[in-house]
């Protein structure tokens, strides 16, 4: 890394961390005066304000191809995932409720957030906590809340989506949710593979600016491909990659 990377990387980086700590602040305090009936509508301005502001802090252009359209009920967003930014790029757009690795909830600073934030938290590889996941995102869902996931159950390299785990898929046919897929792309090396979450943020803060290209694709519902959850996370998995291959498409246009 050039000298004036790494000044870019520190300065960003450190900005990164001051903008997480005020928000958090500032959160305490206005859930404190938000009326109940009014949270979740607070939580969701909150989320979509802190993410534009991270994402333009780190030089993130975003290039979007498609409508995310308002819920009217329960919502599944389900998307491919490649690294830490797609959840600052799904969440300025759409707020909700995201599915998120289980340790990040004892992180300083972005695990408060992320608890505040209504985040579904997951074990990989552990049964039990899959499990009460799946019924966290069923009950969230049954309220008609978005929650976004990301099933390919980690974050890979280059534009193959791997094959989508079944498990949220199963919570939105019990609450017969809307799925809406989005794709994205980004150019290589900002891939959260082999790195930790400061040395990932950091390769991405020292960049003059990264692009991102999504293509939302139109949503369906829970009874394609024969309602079989097999087969409609399948089904999800295969409209994912034709929209990313649009989003790399476009990206290389």
């Amino acid at each position: 890394m050039q000298p004036r990377e790494r000044l870019r990387a520190a300065t960003r980086t450190a900005r990164f961390a001051g903008l997480l700590t005020r928000t958090l602040a500032q959160w305490e305090v206005r859930r404190r005066l938000t009326p109940e009936d009014g949270i979740e509508e607070a939580r969701n301005a909150t989320k979509r304000r802190l993410a534009g502001q991270l994402l333009d802090l780190l030089a993130i252009e975003r290039s979007w191809e498609g409508t995310l359209p308002a819920a009217s009920g329960p919502r599944l967003i389900v998307a491919n995932h490649r690294t830490a930014l797609d959840i600052g790029v799904l969440m300025e757009r759409a707020g909700g409720h995201f599915l998120s690795r289980g340790d990040l909830a004892g992180w300083p600073v972005i695990g408060p957030l992320a608890r505040h934030g209504g985040t579904i938290f997951v074990e990989r590889g552990n049964q039990r906590s899959g499990a009460r996941a799946i019924r966290a995102i069923r009950r969230t869902l049954s309220e008609d809340k978005t929650v976004i996931v990301y099933p390919e159950g980690s974050t890979y390299r280059g534009d193959e989506v791997r094959p989508f785990l079944a498990g949220a898929f199963s919570a939105a046919r019990a609450t017969k949710a809307e799925l809406l897929p989005v794709g994205l792309a980004y150019p290589s090396g900002v891939e959260y593979v082999d790195i930790d979450f400061m040395g990932h943020l950091g390769s991405i803060a020292a960049r003059r600016r990264t692009a991102v290209s999504v293509e939302v694709g139109e949503p369906f519902g829970v009874d394609v491909a024969g309602g079989k959850t097999a087969a409609v996370a399948a089904h999800a998995r295969n409209v994912v990659q034709s929209l990313v291959e649009r989003a790399r498409a476009r990206a290389a246009g």
